[in-house]
């Protein structure tokens, strides 16, 4: 699953060094400890592998912002409103909108319910 967690990073447009290994599997484990508590299986079922890459991808993500290392990410905020006349620009995280970037960490950390429940089991 590292693989797959470099590969899906690599589509958001990051590259992870070498010496991040170590914290990708780290996330790999937390993310898959989290989907079988989630879910109440024993095993993590293969259909739920993507949930676990992208929900470590998007712990690393915020884990790059926190540390000021998303050096790569255009972390410019999104415009909203823009005048000429004597130059007034409004962004769209004032009005409490995410970021691209926020935005994109919540829906990689938020996977959807109902791939969870189709996957949950009760335990007692």
């Amino acid at each position: 699953m590292l693989e797959r967690l470099r590969v899906r990073l690599g589509e958001l447009g990051i590259t992870p060094p070498a010496e991040d290994g170590a914290l990708l599997e780290t996330l790999l484990a937390g993310a898959e400890r989290w989907l079988l508590a989630e879910t109440g299986q024993v095993e993590l079922p293969e259909e739920l592998e993507s949930a676990a890459t992208d929900l470590a991808a998007g712990e690393y993500l915020c884990f790059l912002q926190s540390a000021g290392r998303l050096e790569q990410f255009d972390q410019e905020r999104a415009v909203r409103q823009m005048s000429q006349g004597d130059t007034s620009i409004t962004y769209a995280v004032e009005f409490g909108q995410l970021s691209p970037l926020d935005a994109m960490i919540a829906r990689l950390t938020n996977p959807p319910e109902a791939l969870l429940n189709r996957w949950r089991r009760v335990r007692w």
